[in-house]
């Protein structure tokens, strides 16, 4: 994945070959798209090629039917793409791809009886409950936001889009119950996940918002 990403960024210089004489710019961001690192290389003053590579350590968490669910995301996200600077100050608009390395994977933790399908079961019956969220490994995304990455000097950005990631496969499984290989369960738990796969089908955007620390260098 990040050697896909990076013969993206290399199409892009290849493209505007005028940028290898340009100012470089360096930096760090935090938000939704993790812990990450930027790098962007300016096309004059009304455009930069721009991409990052971030870590999430963040791990959200909701109620699908009444279980609580923790979202384990992406271990990391890949961006690479093109700004513009429609009035040459630092307003910008772009896009670009978003790549990530593994899936989606949420995980239910019981405490107490709950409704699996239309029956109800002990935690000790069901176990743990994890689904794995099959999404595309590409997204194109894109975005607004302030400042120039490699404008001289230290200054903040801000990024503000969205990423089109579409619909995902969702597959839900018991493990560790008592009766995580009954017939009967299973058949629930096929209607538990259907449930649960309808509550994915609201998330086929994902939220851009990152604020960080650029350093323009050249």
């Amino acid at each position: 994945m990040r050697t896909r990403a990076l013969l993206v960024l290399l199409a892009l210089l290849l493209v505007f070959p005028a940028a290898a004489s340009a100012q470089l710019g360096v930096g760090a961001h935090v938000g939704t798209t993790g812990l990450a690192g930027n790098v962007a290389l300016a096309l004059g003053q009304s455009a930069q090629i721009r991409g990052s590579v971030g870590i999430m350590p963040i791990e959200p968490s909701w109620t699908i039917s009444d279980i609580d669910v923790t979202a384990e995301l992406p271990s990391s996200f890949i961006f690479a793409g093109i700004d513009f600077f429609p009035s040459g100050s630092g307003f910008r608009i772009g896009g670009g791809i978003m790549l990530k390395p593994d899936d989606p994977i949420l995980t239910g933790e019981l405490t107490g009886p709950v409704e699996i399908g239309d029956q109800t079961y002990t935690s000790n019956e069901v176990g743990t409950l994890t689904g794995t969220a099959d999404m595309k490994e590409m997204a194109p995304y894109v975005m607004i936001g302030f400042g120039k990455h490699a404008s001289a000097g230290i200054g903040l950005f801000l990024d503000l889009g969205a990423a089109f990631v579409g619909e995902s496969v969702l597959s839900l499984e018991s493990e560790g119950g008592t009766l995580s290989n009954n017939a009967q369960f299973q058949a629930e738990l096929q209607r538990e996940e259907a449930d649960w796969q309808e509550k994915m089908d609201k998330f086929k955007i994902y939220p851009i918002l990152n604020i960080g620390l650029r350093v323009g260098i050249g």
